[in-house]
């Protein structure tokens, strides 16, 4: 019945609430009989051999179904030129369409993350914090005023880092220059 079902394109949920089966149980068997059809012949449980057979009916039904679908949707692009500019956009987004599915599923992941107070934003720092600049700079100016010379800016260079016409404190000395 199932079967039948799947293969006049029902959709999996559907067909499990026609049938009377619970949805926890279609998708169990349908988990354990693909597992079943993926393993090595050598390392299947005899047991799964049923579910085996069962989740690959269901899917040969489904491949079945989108297979007519799909050509009959084939066929009436001949008539209908709008339908076939969207057949090929829909082709050319499928990537586009998996991608999108995963970054949704994960942003539901993050905000289930939020909502029980797991969630931890990380920030990654590359390159020095601004203690250790301020470190630098400072240590350049150290070693500047202990030979003489003039304030050493960022770039290690004579200028101080600041634009024009912009007063930098304690770059030279106490009191301001301004250029």
């Amino acid at each position: 019945m199932i079967r039948g079902a799947r293969l006049v394109g029902t959709p999996l949920r559907s067909c499990a609430r026609m049938a009377g089966v619970p949805w926890d149980t279609m998708i169990g068997w349908l988990r354990v009989g693909r597992a079943y059809n993926d393993a090595a012949p050598e390392s299947r449980n005899p047991r799964h051999a049923i579910a085996g057979q069962f989740a690959a009916d269901l899917d040969r039904a489904g491949a079945q179904c989108e297979s007519v679908l799909f050509t009959r949707v084939m066929s009436a692009t001949v008539k209908d030129g709008r339908l076939a500019l969207d057949v090929l956009r829909w082709h050319e987004d499928r990537s586009t369409r998996k991608l999108k599915r995963d970054l949704v599923a994960a942003q539901v992941e993050v905000e289930r993350a939020r909502a029980a107070g797991d969630y931890v934003e990380r920030h990654e720092v590359t390159g020095s914090s601004a203690a250790d600049e301020i470190r630098r700079r400072v240590a350049r100016l150290t070693e500047s005023a202990a030979t003489g010379g003039g304030a050493v800016g960022p770039d290690g260079g004579g200028g101080d880092g600041a634009p024009d016409g912009v007063a930098v404190l304690g770059a030279a000395g106490s009191t301001p220059t301004s250029r």
